[in-house]
């Protein structure tokens, strides 16, 4: 079963009134909205559920016309989510230890942003999902400029003043990709439980 639609902790945001008009003296003014949901469609950018402060309410506006603030140095649609959504089947937290933290982004271009952690999604039963070495979540921030941001772990560099008093180092090629994710009961055929009714077993080894 698809799971298409997620609850996200909702925040007050800013929306183009262009975005939904087709007068073009809008596109320098912005409804008030209140973003709740998300949608994940495989192919496209994450999309958002949002209530207007006129009542209008709009679904699947993307990531890339949702702010915060009003920003003075706008970036690309592109730019703001790495990668398109893997799947329909998507979960949403909002990690408790990420909370309020700062982080620098890497942009498709390379340059970097500085953001804060909002929420992340994560997608599964997909093809890129379940192969280990294509597997991206996606960690959404409000970006300082007002813009959000939607990026894979391996583009985001963390600041924590109480943890993170280490650089990287400077070849970060060093670091390889996740190449598989084992399962402890396919290993092989050395142990196995004994078969009773008892709740405490013993384990046995065989063929050692």
């Amino acid at each position: 079963m698809n799971i298409l639609n997620h609850n996200i902790p909702h925040f007050k945001a800013k929306i183009k009134k262009s975005y939904f008009t087709k007068n073009e003296e809008d596109s320098e003014e912005y409804y008030g909205a209140i973003c709740f949901g998300i949608q994940s469609i495989a192919g496209k950018i994450l999309t958002f559920h949002i209530m207007t402060d006129n009542g209008m309410m709009r679904s699947r506006v993307p990531l890339s016309e949702i702010y915060i603030k009003e920003p003075k140095k706008d970036i690309p649609f592109h730019y703001k989510q790495l990668w398109d959504c893997f799947s329909e089947n998507v979960s949403v937290i909002e990690y408790s230890f990420l909370g309020y933290h700062r982080a620098q982004i890497v942009l498709r271009d390379g340059s970097k942003v500085w953001g804060e952690y909002m929420f992340t999604v994560d997608w599964f039963s997909n093809p890129y999902s379940d192969e280990p070495t294509d597997y991206k979540c996606g960690h959404v921030f409000v970006s300082d400029e007002g813009y959000l941001l939607c990026m894979p772990n391996n583009r985001i560099y963390w600041k924590d003043s109480n943890w993170v008093t280490k650089k990287l180092p400077e070849d970060l090629k060093q670091f390889k990709v996740d190449y598989e994710l084992p399962s402890v009961e396919n290993v092989s055929d050395r142990w196995v439980s004994e078969d009773t009714d008892s709740f405490y077993y013993d384990i046995s080894l065989i063929n050692e």
